[in-house]
């Protein structure tokens, strides 16, 4: 590997854990990067299928696998990131304000009030 290489990686790894959401986003960056070496594993052994037939099926199925498991990364990352930002929005209220459940004194039947969403 490259110094290029590595540094685009160790960059790419970086910009993942800043900010929001950084575990979803280092997830999806991991799974990213192991998709691309996947797929460059997985067009090597194609290319190299003649030449040396063991070697490319180890190196395409390997490939290949590694491919499927970025995927799997990158498509969770994804599902944990809509799960983070999931609207909770209440039909009652709104849009600019949330629904508060107010409690009630012993014996009675606490209610619910719409108040302004916290900045």
């Amino acid at each position: 590997m490259t110094g290029i290489a590595r540094a685009l990686m160790l960059a790419a790894l970086l910009a993942g854990c800043a900010g929001r959401h950084a575990g979803a986003r280092t997830l999806a960056t991991v799974g990213a990067i192991v998709v691309g070496a996947g797929s460059a594993s997985w067009a090597a052994g194609e290319r190299i299928e003649g030449a040396h037939p063991s070697a490319a099926t180890a190196l395409a199925r390997g490939g290949f696998i590694s491919a499927a498991i970025g995927l799997a990364a990158v498509v969770a990352a994804g599902g944990w990131m809509a799960a983070a930002v999931a609207c909770n929005a209440d039909p009652d209220c709104p849009e600019e304000e949330t629904c508060r459940e107010v409690p009630a004194p012993p014996g009675g039947v606490p209610y619910k009030q719409c108040v302004p969403r916290a900045p």
